[in-house]
């Protein structure tokens, strides 16, 4: 049982180091953001049937390792969902490799896979999987430093002996240094 927890705070406490080092950082090269969203369990896990969840979000940070490639951790939040036959709470840490397209000026596609810990308490029992993460989005420059984002992200850990999906949706703001 112990095993279980100290996996995921050991996990998410690399993230946040990470993360926080952009704070000294020479300039352009790191970025810290957050994001708001839903999170979507199209599948059942753990028995709790799938369904959308409240508000839930994510902070990352990131080093920009030439103008189209980025590494980028970070801490989520993938909400909480009830149903007729229990309830879910999930979260995790990532970290991604986060390629970018121009499409314009302003205007960027953006890509992402990597690995991510993700922790499901529901009430019939607790699990902890580590597991692909993949995503796309668009990204809107609102200045050379400051830039919107609109995501999808799926995170794919095996929980519970199964692989069930969770997809996030989210809109957030990227700062750079």
């Amino acid at each position: 049982m112990q095993r279980k927890i100290i996996q995921p705070l050991g996990f998410a406490l690399v993230v946040a180091t990470a993360s926080l080092g952009a704070f000294a950082a020479p300039a352009n090269d790191f970025y810290v953001g957050g994001s708001v969203g839903a999170t979507d369990y199209p599948s059942t896990v753990n028995g709790v049937g799938g369904g959308t969840s409240n508000v839930n979000g994510k902070l990352f940070g990131g080093y920009q390792l030439t103008p189209n490639v980025a590494v980028e951790a970070g801490l989520v939040e993938l909400g909480r969902t009830r149903s007729a036959t229990g309830s879910l709470n999930g979260y995790g840490g990532f970290v991604d490799a986060v390629g970018t397209w121009p499409l314009g000026d302003k205007w960027s596609a953006l890509g992402r896979v990597g690995l991510a810990s993700t922790s499901v308490r529901t009430t019939a029992g607790n699990d902890t999987g580590t597991g692909l993460k993949v995503g796309l989005g668009l990204q809107y420059a609102l200045t050379d430093k400051v830039a919107l984002r609109g995501e999808w992200e799926r995170y794919d850990a095996r929980l519970f002996g199964t692989r069930p999906h969770i997809d996030q949706y989210t809109i957030g703001l990227k700062v750079g240094f």
